[in-house]
């Protein structure tokens, strides 16, 4: 499975950011959900995760948990990553939202739903990219 996200073995562990910024995945493949949650966690953030979008939209809402930065899928069970970080930004309107793909880019865009550009990451990516663009995100200023 290292191989759909790239090989971490000569990266080092970043260091705990400051202030615990939280990262909520949702990701339907269980083991990549599992890497992605593992990588994110020992780079410092604290991480839910979960494979359906349901969930994700309940971590936010009925928790009343505060979540920095969405990571999602954009094909998911039940509704698509664009739908559900819709319903999320709905209920935390500043959190910012990831979506990966090993789709192209322009899946994102089949219903002209998309307002603006936003963050992609194309599977497969190294998880030293993951690790770069969530700390990146996370430091920068909200747009």
């Amino acid at each position: 499975m290292q191989e759909l996200l790239g090989s971490n073995k000569d990266h080092p562990v970043l260091p705990m950011a400051a202030g615990v910024k939280t990262i909520l995945v949702v990701e339907d493949e269980q083991v990549v959900r599992g890497l992605l949650h593992d990588v994110l966690q020992r780079a410092g953030y604290r991480v839910l995760a979960f494979g359906h979008p349901d969930e994700g939209i309940a971590a936010c809402g009925e928790t009343g948990q505060h979540i920095d930065l969405l990571l999602t899928d954009v094909v998911l069970p039940g509704m698509n990553g664009l739908e559900m970080a819709s319903r999320i930004k709905t209920i935390q309107p500043d959190v910012r939202v990831v979506f990966m793909s090993g789709y192209t880019e322009h899946i994102l865009d089949q219903d002209g739903a998309l307002d603006g550009p936003v963050e992609y990451l194309q599977k497969p990516f190294s998880l030293d990219t993951l690790r770069q663009r969530m700390k990146s995100l996370l430091e920068s200023p909200a747009a």
